[in-house]
């Protein structure tokens, strides 16, 4: 078993708790159906030439990468760091690319103030001679909803994309894809998660999307 899958159970207990006892994931993976995976050919895993943030973020993956593809069968695979200089020629590039950034989205809130509840009457005799009642309404009011207004939030997207591209025809053979939002946790651990959540599910023969929600055990830790 590679280092990744056995500290992945570690991951899980240590990264989160209290804060996120849940975590929203949306998972796609989709390869081409007419493309032959050779798994005896060599596999180049790199970072993405994105941002110096992403690109760096990425770099910390690339050997759990390079595990999960020979736990797939694939038996030649190297990061760009250790390909050996008298290497086959590549057949695959797999590109990393991890990131988080804020993202704003509309919501409809309820508002709240003083509602009126009911009416409270107090009269009182008048000083003039005809002896007339002057009364007075007051209204009773209550803390409460008084309407709803559109609003503006703010969340972290964070995201894992793993792209793979034939060396010859240079066109993309299989694209993975694992994206949470959340606002309370670190994003590199929401990172960390979502890559292990992806590599779970690397699968060349078939697509892959779903969208799950994954219950944190408890002692999980997010800050």
């Amino acid at each position: 078993m590679s280092r990744y899958y056995s500290c992945a159970l570690l991951w899980l207990t240590a990264l989160l708790s209290g804060c996120a006892t849940q975590l929203e994931v949306a998972l796609n993976a989709t390869p081409d159906p007419d493309y032959q995976f050779d798994r005896k050919a060599t596999v180049l895993v790199t970072s993405a030439n994105g941002s110096d943030e992403s690109a760096l973020n990425a770099r910390y993956y690339l050997r759990d990468m390079v595990n999960a593809l020979k736990e797939k069968g694939f038996q030649e695979v190297y990061t760009d760091t250790d390909l050996p200089q008298k290497h086959a020629p590549i057949k695959m590039t797999v590109t990393l690319d991890v990131s988080s950034r804020q993202v704003s989205y509309r919501y409809t809130a309820t508002d709240y103030g003083q509602v009126a509840t009911s009416t409270s009457t107090v009269c009182k005799n008048s000083k003039k001679k005809d002896d007339r009642l002057t009364c007075t309404s007051t209204p009773n009011t209550t803390y409460g909803p008084v309407g709803t207004s559109e609003r503006t939030g703010y969340t972290t997207l964070s995201t894992f994309i793993a792209t793979a591209k034939d060396e010859v025809s240079k066109r993309a053979v299989y694209l993975l894809r694992a994206s949470s939002y959340n606002e309370d946790c670190q994003p590199a651990k929401v990172e960390t998660f979502l890559v292990e959540q992806g590599l779970q599910n690397l699968n060349f023969e078939d697509r892959v999307q779903r969208n799950y929600s994954v219950t944190m055990p408890e002692g999980y830790r997010c800050k």
